[in-house]
């Protein structure tokens, strides 16, 4: 029997190493393996307008499921709506190459100083995903993804 990760469909031309693009890098060292960090980039099931990367991954809340975090970079700042489509269009990857299994989607864009009522805006352009929507949360670029995913494992609680 397949787990789900395993079930993840993967074009390996499409797989990255590093979360980096256009001067802003998202950091990977705490992220809990076995995962996948796609470059939608340069995934053939990407048409369109579309996120930068997608990180893909066994979860184990609950057991045998999936984190599926799509992941826009913006060296500096960006605008709300614009981000928004962009990221849905990773959801739409997202929903093509995971199975359908239980998934906790979260959504982020890394940016370099964008400005504080563009953030705010993202509240009001969530991103669709299966159904459900999903507001987009930020971090600055040069920052590790993984306590924002797994606060709890970091800050010494379990």
């Amino acid at each position: 029997m397949t787990t789900a990760f395993e079930q993840v469909k993967i074009d390996a031309n499409s797989l990255g190493q590093e979360c980096e693009k256009q001067g802003c890098e998202v950091g990977l060292a705490g992220i809990r393996r076995p995962f996948h960090l796609i470059d939608v980039d340069r995934d053939p099931m990407a048409k369109g307008t579309r996120c930068d990367y997608l990180l893909v991954g066994s979860d184990d809340r609950p057991r045998d499921s999936l984190y599926v975090v799509p992941i826009e970079l913006k060296s500096s700042g960006f605008k709300a709506q614009s981000v928004s489509k962009q990221v849905a269009g990773g959801a739409k990857v997202a929903d093509r190459r995971v199975p359908k299994v239980r998934c906790r989607f979260v959504p982020y864009v890394a940016h370099g100083g964008a400005h504080r009522g563009e953030i705010d805006k993202l509240a009001k352009h969530p991103v669709d995903f299966r159904g459900k929507p999903y507001v987009i949360e930020t971090l600055n670029c040069g920052d590790d993804i993984s306590p924002r995913l797994w606060p709890n494992a970091h800050s010494g609680k379990r």
